[in-house]
């Protein structure tokens, strides 16, 4: 695997992230089940916690038969996959990072996520965005990436361009709608609350049915102090499942991209996905990480990079870490999904 400057690999078979500064060359090729992050040139949802190489822009490859190619120069990345799938299966996927100005001004974290499935040897991709706030977005930040598939004969196919990106960006509750992802997300927190707070629920309006709930607590830690916190001092990340209808397929995906597979205490988890009411921790006590699951905790080195995968990957985690950096304001009306 050659590797491009300043990119970091994310082994979920090993439960933790590794990050490491590279100068070999100006394209990379990935192989291999993993997650591995890559530079993102227009910015980070929270710096603090991408580091100094800002790599925050994402690839997955779910299984071994999956290649990518990413050039950076070029702004393309391509998949490769020769194996035929008997039925629609999730081959890789690409994270996207980037920013938008809402209609009052403020410049707003933006997710770009895109799904790349094989059913037989057909390529088919699904696309959502993410915001933490529901908006409309102009003056859209994002690295102009391209992504394209290797057809039979060894064709090429362009399945997404850096114009569809940056137009899913400006409407994403649009987008949502389109992708059939609608995402409804309410704020728990009451008057003078600081600790990131969510309930999110699937569907539009009263037919909306919950179905998890998600807390982040940093006491006192904004900007660059959050990514010292989470290294050094107290924190905790808290999902809970208030449905026990949370596809198993979703909660086995997220447990592969954020590190957490391979932790013997989660293996019901991912065999049979959430129970009602169960909750999943992630947290630290001084720096030293754990995992609570099931009434149970256990020592968790890789605690602290699992949650930052998480608050910058993830539209669960995009909206909890906004909370956290921002006074209480209107809920997140935003389509996405939390993976």
């Amino acid at each position: 695997m050659h590797i491009l400057s300043s990119l970091s690999v994310r082994r979920a078979t090993l439960g933790l992230a590794l990050a490491g500064a590279f100068t070999l060359a100006s394209a990379a090729d990935f192989t291999g089940r993993g997650v591995f992050n890559f530079r993102s040139e227009a910015g980070c949802p929270f710096a603090a916690l991408a580091g100094a190489g800002n790599d925050c822009n994402r690839l997955a490859l779910d299984d071994p038969d999956t290649r990518a190619a990413l050039d950076s120069a070029a702004h393309t990345i391509r998949f490769t996959n020769t194996r035929s799938y008997a039925g629609k299966t999730i081959v890789g996927d690409v994270l996207l990072q980037g920013s938008g100005q809402a209609r009052n001004g403020q410049r707003v974290p933006l997710t770009f996520h895109a799904l790349l499935s094989r059913s037989g040897s057909d390529w088919s991709v699904s696309s959502h965005a993410h915001s933490p706030v529901g908006d409309e977005f102009s003056d859209i930040r994002i690295d102009p990436y391209q992504v394209v598939v290797s057809e039979a004969n060894n064709a090429e196919r362009v399945v997404l361009t850096a114009d569809q990106v940056v137009a899913a960006l400006a409407r994403p509750s649009l987008t949502a709608r389109l992708a059939n992802v609608l995402v409804q997300v309410d704020d728990n927190r009451t008057d003078g609350a600081k600790d990131a707070d969510i309930t999110i629920g699937l569907g539009l309006g009263k037919a909306s049915k919950s179905v998890a709930r998600a807390r982040f607590r940093a006491p006192g830690a904004k900007g660059r102090e959050l990514a010292e916190a989470m290294q050094q001092g107290n924190w905790t990340l808290e999902l809970q499942a208030l449905s026990g209808q949370i596809p198993r397929q979703v909660v086995q995906r997220d447990l592969f991209l954020y590190g957490l597979e391979s932790q013997s205490l989660l293996q019901p988890l991912l065999q049979r996905g959430f129970h009602k009411n169960e909750k999943l921790v992630l947290g630290a006590v001084n720096g030293k990480g754990y995992v609570r699951y099931d009434g149970q905790q256990r020592e968790f080195a890789g605690a602290d990079a699992a949650a930052r995968a998480f608050l910058q990957d993830s539209f669960i985690g995009l909206v909890l870490g906004w909370q956290q950096q921002h006074q209480r304001q209107q809920p997140a009306k935003a389509g996405a999904n939390g993976r």
